[in-house]
Order: C-alpha cells, then sequence, then structure tokens
C-alpha cells in the first residue's frame, strides 16, 4: 500500500516537472502576454455595474401584416420634408431679393419720366343773341378781314317703287344750275330774261329772269350761280356737268363772248316727252315726302363729313334743291319714282369764324390766338330770304343761337423753349409771359432735380380740354 502511494507521488512529481521547467534550468521566461484593451463599448473586467452592460441590437423579427412585412418593435422614420419647406430660409432670402430690386426698378422708372407741363388754357364762354348778324362773303372776292366761304355742291338721289294707275302723256323742260363767269370787266354784267347759254352740242338753256353778273376783282372773275330752263321738252336736254357754256346774243361783241361764260358742276335733269306710266296723286305725294326726307338725311351726313378742324359748317346754312325726274316702269304694273337733291353746303375756314365771332363778342384775341368750341350745336338763320342768296357769288348775312366757348391757343413749341433750363422757381413767372395760359402745373424730372431740363424736347406739355359750358 505505502508502495502504491508512492508510485502515484512520483507520478505527480514526474507529471509537474514534465510542465515545470526544472530549477537551475536557464531557458527564457516567456513574456508576459499583453494586454489587449477592450472594447470601446466593453466595459473593463471585474465591471459588474449595469450601465457597464453592452447591449447587442437585435435583429428585427418580421410579422405579416396585411400582405407586407413590418417589424414588430421598430418605428419606421417619417418621410423627410418637401423641399419648399427645407429650404425655406433660402427662399425668403430671394424673395426679399426680388421685392428690393423691384422697389429700386419703381424709383428708377419713376425718376426716368420726362419732365411734363400741364396747361389749362383761357376761355371765355358765349351766349350767342339772335339780334347779333354776321356777313359772310365768297371766298374769291371777300376783303381782308373779312369772313370767307366757299360751297361744296354734292349730288344726291333717291327713288321708290309706287303702283302704276294707266298712262299720262307728259311733256317736260330739263333744268338744272350754272355758274356765270365775268373775266370781261371789273363793273358789273347785266343779263335779261331768257338769256340764252348753249352747250357745246348746240342745246339751248335760258335764265327765268335777269341777273346780274359780279364784275371780276383783279385777276379773279365775279360769279354767280343761277337757274336756268331748257329750251324745249324732251330726255335729251338731261346733260352735264358742261364744262363750258356760251352766250350766243354776244357773239357781235368778241371780247364779251369770249369772256363771259357758264359752266355747271351737275346734271340737267327732268327732261320728259311722251306717255309714262300714271301715279295716284296722293301716292306720289306720300312716296315723294319719303324720298325728300331720306335725302335729307344723305344732305346732313355730307354737311357733316365737312365739319373738322380747319372747317366749319352751320348746317342750318346748308342749301337743298330737290327735282322730281322723270318715273320709270317697273315689273308687275308699278312704277319707280326719282327724285334728285342738289345740296350746297357753305364752308368757313375755321380761324377765321372764330375770329369773326371773337370780334363779335369783344373777346379779346390775337389773330390766329383762339379756336371755337361748340360750333356744332349753334343754330343759324339767315338774315334773307334764302330765293335772295345765290351761294358761291354773293354775300349773306346770318345770326347765330346757342352757346360756345372760345378757347385761346397755347404755343407748346414756344413755351417747352422758354422753360428750358430755368429754375422751377421762375416758372410761374414765365407762365405769365403767355396770355392764352389760366393756369399750369409743372412736375420736373428726376423729382429731386430744381431745373427745367435743358433740352426743350425733354419737356413735354399737355393741354388740358376745358369744359364745354353746361356739359
Amino acid at each position: 500500500m505505502a508502495a502504491q502511494n508512492d508510485i502515484l507521488l512520483k507520478m505527480e512529481k514526474d507529471y509537474f516537472q514534465d510542465i515545470l521547467p526544472p530549477q537551475g534550468s536557464t531557458a527564457p521566461k516567456p513574456p508576459p502576454p499583453r494586454e489587449v484593451p477592450p472594447p470601446p463599448n466593453e466595459p473593463p473586467q471585474n465591471a459588474r455595474s449595469i450601465r457597464n452592460i453592452t447591449v447587442s441590437p437585435r435583429a428585427p423579427r418580421r410579422r405579416m401584416f396585411g400582405g407586407g412585412d413590418m417589424h414588430e418593435g421598430h418605428h419606421e422614420a417619417p418621410p423627410p420634408p418637401p423641399k419648399h419647406l427645407r429650404r425655406g430660409p433660402r427662399m425668403w432670402i430671394w424673395i426679399v431679393a426680388v421685392v428690393f430690386i423691384a422697389i429700386l426698378g419703381a424709383i428708377f422708372a419713376l425718376a426716368m419720366r420726362p419732365t411734363k407741363i400741364t396747361v389749362i388754357p383761357r376761355t371765355q364762354g358765349i351766349v350767342f343773341d339772335s339780334s347779333l348778324l354776321f356777313s359772310a362773303q365768297p371766298a374769291q372776292n371777300a376783303p381782308l378781314g373779312a369772313l370767307p366761304y366757299t360751297v361744296q355742291t354734292t349730288e344726291l338721289e333717291d327713288s321708290a317703287v309706287v303702283s302704276a294707275e294707266g298712262t299720262e302723256n307728259v311733256q317736260e323742260k330739263a333744268s338744272g344750275t350754272i355758274t356765270v363767269f365775268n373775266e370781261y370787266s371789273a363793273l358789273p354784267v347785266r343779263l335779261i330774261e331768257n338769256t340764252r347759254f348753249e352747250t357745246p352740242d348746240g342745246l339751248i338753256f335760258r335764265t327765268p329772269s335777269e341777273i346780274l353778273v359780279p364784275g371780276r376783282t383783279g385777276d379773279t372773275p365775279g360769279q354767280i350761280s343761277v337757274t336756268v330752263i331748257a329750251d324745249q321738252e324732251g330726255e335729251r336736254y338731261n346733260v352735264g356737268p358742261i364744262s363750258r357754256f356760251t352766250l350766243p346774243g354776244l357773239r357781235g361783241t368778241s371780247d364779251m363772248y369770249a369772256d363771259i361764260y357758264a359752266r355747271s358742276t351737275t346734271s340737267m335733269s327732268g327732261g320728259f316727252s311722251g306717255t309714262r306710266p300714271a301715279v295716284a296723286p296722293a301716292a306720289l305725294e306720300s312716296a315723294k315726302a319719303e324720298m325728300r326726307g331720306r335725302l335729307e338725311q344723305k344732305a346732313r351726313a355730307a354737311a357733316e363729313s365737312q365739319q373738322g378742324g380747319a372747317s366749319v359748317v352751320l348746317h342750318d346754312l346748308v342749301k337743298i334743291t330737290y327735282t322730281t325726274l322723270p318715273a320709270t316702269p317697273e315689273a308687275g304694273g308699278q312704277v319707280r319714282l326719282h327724285e334728285r337733291a342738289v345740296v350746297e353746303i357753305p364752308i368757313f375756314p375755321a380761324e377765321a369764324f372764330a375770329q369773326t365771332v371773337a370780334r363779335g363778342v369783344s373777346a379779346d384775341a390775337e389773330e390766329g390766338g383762339i379756336v371755337l368750341r361748340g360750333v356744332e350745336n349753334l343754330a343759324a338763320s339767315l338774315a334773307e330770304t334764302e330765293e335772295a342768296v345765290s351761294l358761291g357769288t354773293t354775300p349773306f348775312a346770318f345770326s347765330l343761337s346757342g352757346t360756345a366757348q372760345v378757347v385761346w391757343n397755347v404755343d407748346t413749341a414756344e413755351l417747352a423753349e422758354a422753360l428750358a433750363g430755368r429754375e422751377k422757381a421762375a416758372f410761374q413767372a414765365l407762365i405769365a409771359g403767355f396770355p392764352g395760359i389760366e393756369e399750369a402745373r409743372a412736375r420736373i424730372q428726376p423729382f429731386w432735380s430744381s431745373t427745367f431740363p435743358s433740352e426743350p424736347s425733354a419737356i413735354q406739355v399737355v393741354i388740358e380740354e376745358p369744359a364745354l359750358p353746361g356739359a
């Protein structure tokens, strides 16, 4: 038993000797093990605090939900905000910059506007008294300072269809208006009743009464308009216009024959000889009234077309001469009636008319310094009978009724020239030198300047149109 224990002890001893080096051995000792620092998230050994326990993220577990996968215990991150919200601060910077640039642009535009002068011209209202007469003279022999006029002649026609009642035998002479000229003498020439006027084709027309042809003025022949009637019935006398009528009764005096003549600007009409459809008198008068009513409207429109900035037309002085033309047959037992109107429109130069009116109402106005507004609303009346007036050849007197306004002209170019380069403080003193200005306002640009631009073209002058009296 003791021997057995010895064997065991020896075995243990041999075992440890195999492991441990023998005493006194020079074998090198193995280097001590390197200390490896713990991972950052791992607590050092022997640190047992619960705060030092590293919790590794668990792999998410999935579960099925509605055909899709969701992480159990895991909340999805919210979606990123829209771009216009994420870039909010930068957008505000751009908005502020744009507003600032717009304000600068507006200030620049205001500063660069042209200098503007607003002018209210001097005016004077007029209430016309019918007792005040104005005299008009034919332009070809009007003396200096008189009110001249010319005549615009227009020929119009209208027709209407009515039922015919049988036939009638008609013998009618053509008639029309001619203008007689006197280049022969500075004295008037008297022509007796039934004086003959001959066309180049040998047709004779006669004056129904005596006429007095005015004498020439310098190189301008005297002239007068008269009505002539064909020597015989028939449609062959419906001729014209005729460039020259001669006077057969003056052939014995060659100078008078050459220098006293006539011409027409409208056709002769009304000549007829034969049978034509008859119309009941009542139907004829009714149709004639309708046709002449339409012709009068056309005549007024023609007169209105002559009204303009340089011309004045008084509608009540327009002369309309009506002529009934031969009727013509229509299908179905009807007949077409024809009516002609010769419209004579006196036309006055606007400047001369304004000056004549200003003198009549004692308005202090220089020549060419005023205009007359509201003329189209005035009523006019001849002082003599219409038959005594031969428009274009004789003077006539007329009166006016209604209200109008004299407006003084302002020379805008002269005003701009006077203001160029001057101080703003001198503005009112300069304006006082223009008698046609009632009031004026100035806006100088740029707004910080106290001097008008040196170039007149940089000064804009605007005339405010005054309101008419009673408007």
